[in-house]
């Protein structure tokens, strides 16, 4: 099974979770280290955090069927699309966690 290679639409949208969980980290570190672009989130939608879930999902949906288009399922069994959404996910937490941890402690 994790030889298989993937369909058009499982492998463009699996490359498209692994892009929207880099994208992810990078905007929360944009965000909090910017007010400008605090402030401009958070007039968007109302709260920055709506605004920031909504670019994210919109991103999902437009770069998944641009892979698809693509047929990037060509280049991808099943082992190779896990493990390049789990290590987006382990690297997109540890940059928020290694950004945000200080914070914590500081009590800020």
């Amino acid at each position: 099974m994790r030889d298989t290679k993937m369909g058009r639409m499982g492998a463009g949208f699996g490359l498209s979770v692994v892009v929207a969980s880099l994208l992810n980290a990078l905007i929360v570190l944009v965000k909090e280290t910017d007010h400008h672009v605090m402030s401009a989130f958070k007039a968007a939608l109302g709260h920055h955090w709506v605004t920031h879930g909504a670019i994210l999902i919109v991103l999902f949906i437009i770069l998944g069927f641009v892979f698809t288009a693509v047929d990037i399922g060509k280049r991808f069994t099943f082992g190779t699309m896990l493990k390049c959404i789990v290590w987006s996910v382990i690297i997109s937490s540890a940059v928020i966690a290694v950004f945000l941890l200080p914070n914590l402690k500081a009590g800020g």
